[in-house]
């Protein structure tokens, strides 16, 4: 995996674990949601909203 879709991957996956602990990262949905997004062109806001945006991308994302 190259440096930037991990580095985005890991930041992704961040919002998660804040949202609802270490054990969230055992959802594959989850990381495949993750691994999705850091494929993207589009950035996250680097404000108090972020994990708040990765929940509405992630309930938004393949209809769930």
């Amino acid at each position: 995996m190259e440096p930037n879709i991990k580095q985005r991957y890991h930041f992704a996956a961040s919002a998660f674990v804040r949202m609802w602990g270490r054990g969230a990262m055992s959802d594959i949905k989850i990381k495949e949601f993750c691994m999705e997004w850091a494929h993207k062109d589009v950035n996250a806001p680097l404000s108090g909203d972020m994990d708040q945006y990765f929940y509405y991308e992630f309930k938004t994302w393949r209809g769930y």
